[in-house]
C-alpha cells in the first residue's frame, strides 16, 4: 500500500443537470460535469461562464463614493496638488500602485507612489509615512491594496487637514476609518461584486477617471487578481481572462523583462505563468528589502532600464528560496518537538526573515493540515512580527478579531493574516488561539481534497484537455480540475530534478501511455513497487516540446489500495535499504537457525508490523502466513541456497550408491567412495541426500564396525517414501517458485497467499464472536 497524504472525495453531482448541460449548452459531458460541480447549473449559468470574456465590466460608479473619488482626484489634478499613492509590498499593491499611476498621469495629475519597507514600517499605512507625506506637500494620499485598518492612520492625516482616500480589499473590522472616500468591494453593499483583489479595485478607480475601459492596464490587472487568491468568478474572471491576453500582446519593458528572466519568450502565459513565474520575483523585492525595484520595473520606459530589474529580482527570488528552504526546515523542527499534538501552530524565532515567513507558514498548512502563524522576535523593540494562513475550518481574521487586545496590529482575510503583537503575548496568543479551535470537530483537522473527475489513462487525450481548457483561466473559486487516474500501471519511474526530489513516471492501462510529473514526490520510486497498480490525483496539461504535443498529468498526491512486493532477491538491491526502514513498522521475519543467528543483533519475528521484510524462505509457505495479515508492504530478500540448480539424484543414482555398500568390500568402502563419487560426479550435499534417504527407509544400517551397510531385513518401500526426499522436493519447488521466478510470477504466489491469509483473519474472526 501506498497511502496518500490527503483523503480524496468525489464531488456530489446532478446526473441530471449535466445530461440538460450536455443537450442545451453544448459541451461534453465530462465538461458540463465540471461546471455543475461549480454550481453553474443552467445553461444560462454555463454559457456566461464560459464566454466570460465577452461580458462587459460593472459600471464603476456602482461604488457609493466612486464619484466623490473621481471629481477629488480630478480637482487635485487640475490644481497641481501633489498625489501620493501608498501601497503594499506585494505583487497586488505593487500592481495597484503601477495601474493608479498611469491613470493619475493620464490624466495630467501629479503622482508618486510611496511602498512601505515591510521590515522597517510594516504593511499598511504608518503614522511616520503619512506625516512625511504632509512635510513634503502632498494634498492628497491615496492607498492602494491597503488602508481598511488604519483607523489611527486616517485620524491623523484628517488631524494633518489632508485628504485620505482609500482603497483596499482586505478584510474590514466593526470600525471604519474616517476616510474622504472608500473604495472597498467588500464594505460597498452597491457593487455588485465583492471579490476584488487591489489591483481590481485599483483598476475600477482607473476605469471611472478614464471614462473607458483601460485595456492597456489589464496586463497590470491580472498580476494581482491572480497572485492575491482572489476567486476568479464574475469580474475576476474577466480580469483574468482579458488580462491573460493583454500580458501575451504586452510591449510593456517590465513585461518583457520578465518574460526574458523566466525564460518564456515564446511560450503561450497562462495563470500559472503569472502564479509560479512572475509572482514570485515580483514578491521577492519586498520579501527580503524594499519593493520599489518591483515597482519601478513595473514603470520602466525602457527594456534596458526593466531587465535590468528584473534580473535583481530573479537573484532576490533565488536567495529567498534558500532562505525559505532553511526557515521550513527549523520551523518543521520545531513543530515535531513541541507543539506536535497543538491545534493551531504558533511557531516563534529570534532570527527569522519576516518577508518569507508566510510562505512557510502556507508549507506548514500543507504538511500539518493546521492552522499555522510563524513569528519573528524582534529583540530590540520586544515585537514579534509575522504571518499566518489557515485551513478552510478556522477563519484566521475573525480567531484573530478576539485575541485583539494583544494584537495592536493586525489584517487580512480568512485564510491568511499578517501581525504584529508583543513577543510577551505570543505564549498568551498560542494558548488563546488552540482553546478556540478546541470548539472544531477532529475531522476539521484532516486533510481532504475534492475529485472532479476520475479516469483511466486511456481516457486522458489533447482532445480532453482542450475541453477542460474551456474552464481556464483557474484559480481560487475556480480550481484546476482535479482529476484522479485509476488503476494505472507504471511502466518507468525515476528521480528527476537537481537533487532528485522530483518524479516523472510513465503510466499505462495497457493500452495507452501517459506521462506524470510529481514535484516534491522522489521517495516514491523507493516506495512504490513497478508492480503496483496505481491510482494519481492531480492535474492535466499539455506538454509542448520540440513540436510535440502530449498530454501530461501533474502529479498531487497517490495512492496504492492493495499491498505492495519488493524485490531484493539474491543481491538485487542492497539490504541496507530495508534495514533503514523505521523499526516500528517493520517486522524482520527469519525462519533458518542460520538467518537468526547471521542478524542475531536485529529484532527478529516480533510484533508484526505493515513493512514485513523475509530474510529466508521458510519450509512450507504456510510459514509466511501469520505475516501477511496486515502487511502493507512485503519485502523479498531471499538468497540462493542452491538446492534448486542440484538436481535430485536419478534413480540410477542411488541404483549405484546402494549396489556400492551391497558388494564394496568393508576395508575399501570409504576409499571406494570416494572414487565412486568422482565417477558419478556426485557433490557431497548429493551423497549425503542419498543416504539419508536409505537410511530414512532402513535399506541401510550401521553395522558392528560402524560403517554402514545393506539392511538384508529391509521392506521393499519407494525413494519418495522417506521425509528426506519429500523435503528435498518441497524446497526445490518453493526455491523454484519464490527465488528463481520472475517477480510477476512471485506476486502471483503472495496474490495468493495474503487472500488466503485474509481468509484465515476472517475465519479466525467469526469464531471469536
Amino acid at each position: 500500500m501506498y497511502h496518500s497524504k490527503k483523503t480524496w472525495l468525489d464531488k456530489p453531482v446532478d446526473s441530471l443537470k449535466i445530461d440538460e448541460l450536455v443537450a442545451q449548452a453544448s459541451v461534453s459531458p465530462n465538461v458540463a460535469r465540471l461546471l455543475v460541480q461549480r454550481g453553474l447549473e443552467t445553461p444560462a449559468q454555463a454559457t456566461a461562464f464560459l464566454e466570460a470574456g465577452q461580458m462587459p465590466f460593472h459600471d464603476p460608479f456602482l461604488f457609493q463614493d466612486m464619484d466623490k473619488v473621481v471629481a477629488r482626484i480630478k480637482e487635485a489634478a487640475d490644481q497641481g496638488e501633489m498625489i501620493l499613492i501608498y501601497g503594499d509590498y506585494d505583487v497586488d499593491g505593487v500592481s495597484s500602485a503601477a495601474i493608479l499611476w498611469h491613470a493619475l498621469t493620464e490624466i495630467g495629475a501629479m503622482a508618486e507612489c510611496y511602498i512601505p519597507n515591510r521590515f522597517t514600517e510594516g504593511y499598511g499605512p504608518n503614522e511616520a509615512a503619512f506625516r512625511w507625506a504632509v512635510e513634503e506637500g502632498f494634498g492628497l494620499i491615496i492607498t492602494v491594496d491597503c488602508g481598511i485598518s488604519g483607523i489611527k492612520e486616517a485620524a491623523v492625516l484628517k488631524e494633518l487637514g489632508v485628504d485620505l482616500i482609500i482603497t483596499d480589499h482586505h478584510e474590514a473590522k466593526d470600525v471604519l476609518p474616517d476616510a474622504y472616500a472608500m473604495i472597498h468591494p467588500g464594505v460597498d453593499r452597491n457593487y455588485p461584486f465583492s471579490k476584488l483583489a487591489g489591483a481590481g479595485v485599483a483598476f475600477k478607480v482607473a476605469q471611472a477617471l478614464l471614462e473607458r475601459v483601460p485595456t492597456e492596464l489589464l496586463d497590470l490587472a491580472v498580476l494581482g487578481t491572480i497572485a492575491d487568491l482572489v476567486p476568479l468568478v464574475d469580474e475576476n474572471r474577466l480580469l483574468a481572462t482579458k488580462g491573460i491576453e493583454a500580458l501575451n500582446a504586452s510591449e510593456r519593458p517590465g513585461i518583457l523583462a520578465l518574460r526574458q528572466v523566466c525564460s518564456l519568450t515564446e511560450d503561450e502565459l497562462t495563470e500559472e505563468s503569472v502564479g509560479f513565474a512572475f509572482g514570485p520575483r515580483i514578491n521577492a523585492a519586498g520579501r527580503l528589502d524594499s519593493a520599489m525595484p518591483a515597482l519601478e520595473m513595473l514603470l520602466a520606459e525602457t527594456l534596458e532600464e526593466a531587465v535590468v530589474l528584473a534580473n535583481q529580482l530573479d537573484q532576490q527570488n533565488k536567495q529567498r528560496q534558500d532562505i525559505v528552504k532553511q526557515i521550513a526546515e527549523e520551523a518543521t523542527a520545531l513543530v515535531e518537538e513541541k507543539y506536535l499534538e497543538d491545534r493551531v501552530l504558533v511557531v516563534d524565532a529570534n532570527n527569522w526573515n519576516p518577508g518569507v515567513v508566510g510562505i512557510v507558514a502556507s508549507r506548514l498548512v500543507e504538511k500539518y493540515h493546521r492552522p499555522v502563524i510563524m513569528l519573528c522576535h524582534d529583540v530590540e523593540k520586544g515585537t514579534a512580527k509575522g504571518s499566518g494562513r489557515s485551513i478552510a475550518a478556522f477563519d484566521l481574521f475573525a480567531e484573530l478579531t478576539l485575541c485583539e487586545d494583544i494584537l495592536p496590529h493586525f489584517g487580512g482575510h480568512p485564510a491568511a493574516a499578517g501581525m504584529t503583537l508583543s513577543s510577551d503575548d505570543v505564549v498568551s496568543l498560542r494558548e488563546r488561539l488552540n482553546a478556540q479551535a478546541a470548539k472544531l470537530p477532529d475531522e476539521a483537522f484532516i486533510a481532504t481534497i475534492e475529485i472532479d473527475l476520475r479516469l483511466h489513462v486511456s481516457d486522458v487525450s489533447i482532445g480532453l484537455i482542450e475541453e477542460i481548457g474551456r474552464l481556464a483561466p483557474f484559480g481560487m473559486g475556480n480550481p484546476a480540475p482535479r482529476i484522479v487516474i485509476e488503476d494505472a500501471k507504471i511502466r518507468d519511474m525515476k528521480r528527476i530534478g537537481r537533487d532528485l526530489t522530483h518524479l516523472k513516471a510513465l503510466l499505462s492501462d495497457g493500452t495507452s501511455e501517459l506521462d506524470g510529473i510529481g514535484f516534491g514526490f522522489g521517495d516514491a520510486v523507493d516506495e512504490i513497487s513497478l508492480l503496483a497498480e496505481v491510482s494519481l490525483m492531480g492535474s492535466l496539461n499539455i506538454n509542448e516540446w520540440n513540436g510535440f504535443r502530449k498530454p501530461q498529468l501533474m502529479i498531487q498526491d497517490l495512492a496504492v489500495a492493495d499491498y505492495q512486493l519488493f524485490d531484493y532477491r539474491g543481491g538485487k538491491k542492497p539490504l541496507t535499504d530495508i534495514f533503514e526502514l523505521p523499526q516500528e513498522q517493520t517486522t524482520l521475519v527469519a525462519f533458518s537457525d542460520e538467518t537468526k543467528q547471521k542478524y542475531a543483533e536485529r529484532p527478529l519475528n516480533g510484533a508484526i508490523h505493515e513493512n514485513v521484510v523475509f530474510l529466508d524462505l521458510p519450509e512450507t509457505e504456510e510459514a509466511f502466513l501469520p505475516y501477511l495479515k496486515q502487511a502493507e508492504r512485503i519485502y523479498c530478500a531471499f538468497k540462493d541456497e542452491g538446492y534448486y540448480f542440484e538436481a535430485i539424484p536419478s534413480r540410477e543414482d542411488f541404483k549405484h550408491y546402494f549396489n556400492y555398500f551391497a558388494k564394496c568390500p568393508r576395508e575399501e568402502l570409504r576409499i571406494g567412495l570416494v572414487r565412486l563419487s568422482k565417477t558419478r560426479k556426485w557433490s557431497k550435499r548429493s551423497i549425503n541426500f542419498m543416504h539419508s534417504v536409505f537410511s530414512e527407509l532402513d535399506f541401510l544400517v550401521t553395522m558392528e564396525d560402524g560403517l554402514p551397510g545393506v539392511n538384508p531385513d529391509a521392506e521393499k518401500r519407494d525413494l519418495t517414501e522417506a521425509a528426506t526426499y519429500k523435503r528435498h522436493e518441497e524446497r526445490q519447488r518453493l526455491e523454484q517458485q519464490y527465488i528463481y521466478s520472475s517477480l510477476a510470477q512471485l506476486k502471483e504466489r503472495f496474490d495468493t497467499l495474503v487472500e488466503a491469509a485474509k481468509q484465515e483473519e476472517m475465519t479466525w474472526s467469526s469464531n471469536s464472536i
